[in-house]
């Protein structure tokens, strides 16, 4: 094979590994670019209290207990789910000790899990709350509304 012919080949190979290159960069920014699921893009609502506002067309006196409620609640979610946080902590280091005791294992899981229990009567009451001061029309909505959150948050199954 004299020069020429090697440049040649050289040169036909350098192109193809450029066009692969391009060609799997641009596939992998398409795909990239496609979204994650499918959803539907947020139509600049960012706000929660907004979106409920205009869906359920609160007074004001609505919007500003339902505020209430959801800052109580806010405020008593983080304070369990920091309980619940330092005592799966103290049950991992306790858990792989070298004389881990099973029974009070369990009792920090109970209390782990009384405090989850705990959390959901939160969210009860606070459903509980918020229906209280809805009208049945604005209920109607309001559950229109979570079951719409809730299938937008499910998994988006694969088509096998």
């Amino acid at each position: 094979m004299d020069i020429f012919t090697r440049n040649k080949f050289l040169l036909r190979i350098i192109f193809v590994l450029i066009f692969l290159n391009l060609f799997s960069t641009g596939y992998l920014w398409w795909h990239k670019n496609e979204g994650p699921d499918d959803r539907q893009p947020r139509k600049g609502k960012d706000n929660p209290k907004q979106i409920l506002r205009e869906k359920l067309h609160l007074s004001r006196e609505q919007e500003a207990a339902i505020i209430k409620i959801r800052t109580d609640f806010a405020e008593k979610e983080e304070a369990i789910s920091q309980t619940i946080k330092s005592q799966r902590d103290s049950m991992n280091a306790t858990m792989f000790r070298a004389n881990s005791d099973t029974v009070s294992l369990k009792k920090i899981a109970r209390r782990v899990a009384e405090n989850e229990y705990r959390m959901e009567l939160s969210r009860i009451e606070q459903a509980q709350k918020m229906r209280d001061i809805c009208t049945p029309e604005q209920l109607r909505e309001f559950q229109r509304i979570v079951s719409n959150i809730r299938d937008f948050l499910q998994p988006k199954k694969k088509k096998d």
